[in-house]
């Protein structure tokens, strides 16, 4: 059982992993050239209402692009999306930042609220999320898509629920939330 663990240990450091993004602010990941994940909507939670891009609500202002060195990983590439929201009269810069390294297969993503608390006067529970970012859709790419998932539940990634299943669209076990867990 070692054995096949480490030999797909080392099959999966030889996939070529990216990030593929356009200036529309549309990402995808893609293994050895292959779509595997294709971008979502962008959402944030304030002021009793989603603000998304899907809507546009939250709309793309700007996407710029950024270097730099890590002391363990190496250099990386950045690109930052820069979206407005606009809640209350008041603008505020949200940024999106899809980091890649160079001479890993690796990336990272997160977002930036900007200096805006994101405040509302109802109190979200832990099944509830504020923001949405990255996401991607649950879908089947092409006739011939194998892809498959496993998911750990529970609360903080327990050991109370775990499924696996096709990725496509009626894979309706996958959650969000604390319960939801890692996929």
């Amino acid at each position: 059982m070692r054995l096949v663990v480490f030999l797909l240990v080392i099959v999966g450091c030889w996939c070529d992993v990216r990030v593929l993004i356009d200036q529309s602010g549309g990402y995808n990941i893609t293994v050895n050239n292959q779509v595997w994940l294709r971008s979502s909507r962008t959402a944030i939670y304030t002021d009793a209402r989603w603000y998304s891009t899907e809507d546009n609500s939250l709309t793309l202002v700007n996407v710029t692009f950024a270097q730099g060195d890590d002391p363990d990983l190496g250099s990386w590439n950045e690109t930052r999306m820069t979206y407005n929201l606009v809640s209350n009269q008041t603008s505020t810069a949200i940024t999106a930042h899809i980091r890649q390294w160079n001479i890993v297969s690796a990336f990272t993503f997160r977002l930036q609220t900007g200096d805006k608390v994101l405040t509302d006067r109802i109190s979200l529970d832990m099944e509830q999320v504020r923001t949405v970012f990255p996401s991607f859709y649950i879908e089947k790419i092409g006739m011939n898509d194998q892809r498959g998932y496993f998911t750990f539940e529970g609360v903080m990634s327990g050991e109370s629920d775990k499924h696996a299943g096709n990725w496509n669209a009626s894979s309706k076990v996958i959650r969000s939330g604390m319960q939801g867990g890692p996929v």
